[in-house]
């Protein structure tokens, strides 16, 4: 399966349109890994997510912190939230991750043990099937893809632990715009996409084995 990854948009239509004119017709499915918006409405979320379902493309999302429960909200009711639940699509295991752990204030934030359970609920509706890709907002804490420009790091010990106990195939995270990357965790890759508001993105091939490509506009 051929992935399309777009995370921390934050609002900008124009980068969206022209990343989904390069990638959208090459790939199976298109997820975004949350911040959709910029502190943005659901409608507006929904408008950047239908103009990607427009291209006749597979769309799978969650929200990210910059985004909101509400938004959350909105992609269940829309059918495509990857948050907290698991789904089989043509042989690959995909599950979704939201918000992130406490950081900063008046932001759409989780617990680590909610960020726990929210992926212990997700894994458990997978039944095992492999490859097994995660779609999270926030990386993994204490790797390159979680260190803020103050050389902080911000992400989840939830989905780091997840990582070491499950070993998925790919991790589609995002949130921490200057840590665009890739790296290995054991046999898992891991891809921080960049922002897409910049034009960044990231293009995976899923099967036996992944190869990440990360991609510019």
């Amino acid at each position: 399966m051929r992935l399309l990854g777009i995370t921390d948009l934050h609002g900008n239509s124009t980068s969206l349109q022209r990343i989904l004119a390069a990638g959208a017709d090459a790939v199976d499915m298109i997820l975004f890994g949350g911040d959709i918006t910029h502190f943005g409405s659901p409608r507006q979320a929904e408008s950047f997510l239908r103009r990607a379902q427009d291209t006749g493309t597979e769309v799978l999302a969650v929200a990210g912190n910059c985004d909101s429960a509400e938004i959350d909200r909105r992609l269940i009711e829309m059918g495509i939230s990857l948050a907290g639940c698991g789904v089989v699509c043509e042989g690959v295991a995909l599950q979704g991750l939201a918000a992130m752990p406490p950081w900063r204030r008046r932001m759409y934030q989780c617990t680590e043990e909610e960020l726990a359970e929210a992926l212990r609920a997700g894994y458990v509706q997978l039944g095992g099937a492999r490859p097994h890709v995660v779609l999270s907002h926030a990386p993994p804490r204490n790797g390159k893809l979680d260190r803020t420009a103050l050389l902080r790091h911000v992400g989840s010990t939830a989905l780091r632990d997840f990582i070491a106990a499950t070993q998925p195939s790919l991790v589609i995270c995002g949130h921490i715009h200057e840590a665009r990357g890739i790296e290995r965790r054991g046999p898992t890759t891991v891809v921080n996409c960049g922002a897409a508001r910049a034009g960044y993105y990231a293009v995976a091939e899923v099967g036996e084995e992944v190869n990440v490509e990360l991609r510019r506009v």
